[in-house]
């Protein structure tokens, strides 16, 4: 049985899956992270530091080695790289030092690969990460909306770090910038949105209180709008050092994830969501099929 390996540089995270092929369908073997925050400082010279490069080196070694077995080694970059200055730069360090080629995505494609690995047949997909926001809705055949924002939670916590210490003016301001970006989402209307990537899957484990985070209660779990609204008032009502705390959160999404709950909630309210329905399948999974040939 072939396996394959996927690496995800994202603003916030790297991430790791490996997975096979069974009957035509991609089927996830085995996921992992690194929080090494690639897009770190980029509001305001947009190019990639020498530290994040080190870092991301670092953690595309240690996947390499988890990755002995596998059959092929892919790897792809969203938001951060493809924004950055040096966007060149950094895939040529990575493709120099690690032997990987990086494939910088642009944002149509993350949004229309995150529809892939999550929607079957006719739907809609939101993915909050850490510089971007994408939304798609419709088939992979017959695309009725997508788009790419500037808009994810490490982005808003370079704007308004505040937050850290439950700063209410910096809360009304990320509520009001996320509700501008998002006003023209088209509504959920028969269908309910799919909501993917580190901040669904991160308020799902909260809510499921998982400890350890378990990706298959995780899958299809419903959040409807009301919970949504009573897990972001109260992640807002702490700091990030009482975030810390919550057992079912990573420590190091503690400061943006009640930002990322800010961009759901808004979605929510501008797609006049009731609920979303998540998934911890995503662009990995799309991403793959891609490669495979299976989309």
């Amino acid at each position: 049985m072939h396996k394959y390996a996927v690496v995800d540089i994202g603003t916030n995270s790297v991430r790791l899956m490996i997975a096979r092929v069974d009957d035509g369908c991609i089927v996830s073997e085995y996921k992992t992270l690194r929080t090494i925050r690639v897009g770190e400082g980029m509001s305001g010279h947009r190019s990639i530091s020498s530290d994040a490069m080190k870092r991301a080196q670092i953690t595309i070694d240690e996947y390499i080695r988890l990755c002995a077995d596998c059959d092929n080694f892919f790897c792809f970059a969203t938001s951060a790289v493809r924004d950055a200055q040096n966007s060149r730069e950094f895939a040529k360090h990575i493709e120099s030092n690690c032997g990987v080629t990086v494939d910088v995505i642009s944002g149509e494609d993350e949004a229309l690969l995150g529809f892939a690995g999550s929607i079957v047949g006719y739907g809609g997909m939101f993915d909050i990460g850490g510089g971007s926001t994408e939304v798609m809705t419709g088939t992979l055949n017959n695309v009725e909306y997508k788009r790419s924002f500037d808009l994810g939670a490490v982005r808003l916590l370079q704007m308004f770090p505040s937050v850290d210490f439950a700063d209410c003016d910096a809360y009304e301001q990320a509520h009001a910038l996320a509700s501008e970006f998002l006003a023209n989402v088209p509504p959920a209307d028969g269908f309910a949105y799919t909501g993917i990537g580190g901040t669904a899957t991160a308020i799902a484990a909260i809510d499921l209180e998982l400890v350890p985070y378990d990706a298959k209660r995780v899958q299809g779990h419903m959040i409807s709008f009301e919970r949504a609204c009573s897990l972001c008032d109260m992640l807002k009502n702490k700091t990030k050092k009482q975030r810390e705390k919550i057992d079912s959160l990573q420590d190091s999404r503690a400061d943006v994830i009640v930002l990322g709950a800010i961009i759901m909630l808004e979605f929510m309210k501008a797609s006049k969501s009731s609920y979303i329905t998540v998934s911890d399948s995503d662009n990995q999974e799309g991403y793959l099929k891609k490669k495979l040939g299976l989309l």
